[in-house]
C-alpha cells in the first residue's frame, strides 16, 4: 500500500487529468447534443485525413519496393531464359554429353540513372551506385530486356555507363541460332556487326547475344535481333544491322551484374575498350 501511496503522491495531478479525460471522452461519445456531434465529425475527419496521409506514404514506399523486386525478378528471368536458350542449342550440338551443369550465377545490384548525356556518337549515363556498393569498371549493366552497356568508371558513390550507343563501345557477339561470331559497334546511327563473311548463316530476326569468347563480357546477354543484312555486290563481307532489345533513351532503372573480371581483361579487350577514352 505504501508503494501505491507514493505513486499517488508523486503523480496525482497526472492521474486525475487522465481520469477526467476518460470521463470526458465517455460522455462525449454517448452524447447526442448537436455541438458534440459536430465536434465528433470534425475530430474523426481530421483523424481520417492524417491517417490517409500516413497510409498513402506507406503505400507509396511499399509500391516502390515492390516495383524494384519485380524489375529484379524480370531481369533474373531474362538471364535464366537466355541461359536455357544457350543450353538448348548446346544440347543439340553436344547431345552425347548428358551431365551439363549450370554453374553460372548472377548477383544483380539495382541502380537508378540520375543523369543522361546524349549525342550522335556517345550516349553515357550516370548511376547512383559506385565503389561503396562493389561496382567496378567492366561490369555489365542490364535491364529485363537485355544489355544496356558497361561500367566505364566509378567513384565511391557514382558510376558511368558506356552504353551500346557509343562509338568506342565494341564487344564480341554471336548469332544465337547459327553461332557465327562478330564485333558489334555503334556507327553513330546504327548498331552494326561489320565484316561478316557472306557465307555466314545469318537471317532476319535472328537473336544476337554477347559471346562467351569475349573477355569483356563473358556471359551471353541479349543484345537484339537482326534487322537488315547489307549485302554489297563487291567483296566477301556483309554488314548486319541490329535492332536492340533495350530502348536506351527510355531506361531509368538498371541492374549491374556483379561478376568478377577475367584475369586477361586488362591485357587484351579491356585495354582496347579503355583506349577509346
Amino acid at each position: 500500500m505504501r508503494i501505491f501511496g507514493n505513486i499517488w503522491t508523486q503523480f496525482k495531478e497526472y492521474l486525475v487529468l487522465i481520469l477526467l479525460l476518460l470521463i470526458s471522452v465517455f460522455f462525449i461519445s454517448h452524447s447526442d447534443h448537436r455541438s458534440v456531434k459536430n465536434l465528433k465529425t470534425t475530430t474523426f475527419g481530421a483523424f481520417a485525413f492524417v491517417s490517409s496521409i500516413f497510409s498513402d506514404a506507406l503505400h507509396t514506399a511499399g509500391l516502390k519496393n515492390e516495383n524494384e523486386k519485380l524489375r529484379k525478378q524480370n531481369a533474373e528471368l531474362m538471364l535464366e531464359i537466355n541461359k536455357l536458350r544457350e543450353f538448348g542449342i548446346e544440347n543439340v550440338e553436344l547431345k552425347n554429353l548428358l551431365s551439363v551443369k549450370d554453374t553460372i550465377s548472377y548477383q544483380l545490384i539495382p541502380a537508378k540513372i540520375i543523369s543522361k548525356s546524349f549525342s550522335a556518337d556517345q550516349t553515357i549515363f550516370t548511376l547512383n551506385k559506385g565503389n561503396d556498393e562493389g561496382i567496378k569498371a567492366g561490369m555489365a549493366v542490364i535491364t529485363g530486356e537485355g544489355l544496356v552497356g558497361i561500367i566505364e568508371r566509378s567513384s565511391d558513390d557514382f558510376s558511368l555507363i558506356r552504353t551500346l550507343k557509343h562509338t568506342n563501345f565494341r564487344v564480341v557477339v554471336k548469332d544465337q541460332r547459327s553461332r557465327f561470331q562478330g564485333i558489334l559497334h555503334w556507327s553513330g546511327s546504327q548498331l552494326i556487326i561489320s565484316n561478316l563473311p557472306k557465307t555466314s548463316e545469318i537471317k532476319l530476326g535472328d537473336r544476337i547475344v554477347t559471346s562467351e569468347l569475349s573477355s569483356l563480357i563473358g556471359q551471353p546477354f541479349p543484345i537484339g535481333i537482326v534487322k537488315k543484312i547489307i549485302n554489297p555486290d563487291e567483296g566477301y563481307f556483309n554488314n548486319v544491322l541490329i535492332k536492340p532489345f533495350v530502348e536506351i533513351e527510355k531506361v531509368e532503372n538498371v541492374f549491374i551484374v556483379a561478376t568478377i573480371p577475367h584475369k586477361i581483361k586488362n591485357s587484351i579487350e579491356l585495354n582496347f575498350y579503355n583506349n577509346g577514352n
